[in-house]
């Protein structure tokens, strides 16, 4: 009967134990839980940071290009310019060259 006690109290002390250590890991379990919804909702958070950096960046971009775009229609349009100054003077040069020719030639 002693013997039926004792084996009894180690059953319930290995059973308090058991139940200790499964508080224990069961703690620790939704600690770790915790922690990884913490490191994936932060991981979101940059996640959807860096997808506005991107689509910020991307509209920055656009503008830029078409910047360069209007600037070089512009340049365009200068050296269009340009070339016909260029052309006009060419032309009065010409004229001027003829006209003088053509007088000096009506005074002989």
């Amino acid at each position: 009967m002693d013997e039926d006690i004792k084996i009894v109290e180690e059953l319930r002390q290995s059973n308090e134990y058991q139940k200790a250590q499964i508080l224990h890991l069961e703690k620790a379990l939704k600690q770790a839980i915790a922690g990884q919804e913490e490191v994936r909702m932060m991981s979101n958070n940059e996640m959807q940071k860096s997808k506005e950096m991107i689509e910020d960046l991307n509209n920055r971009l656009a503008n830029c290009m078409s910047t360069i775009e209007s600037k070089n229609v512009e340049l365009l349009n200068l050296q269009t310019a340009l070339g016909q100054y260029f052309a006009e003077v060419e032309a009065k040069v010409i004229f001027a060259s003829v006209s003088f020719m053509f007088c000096w030639s009506c005074s002989l």
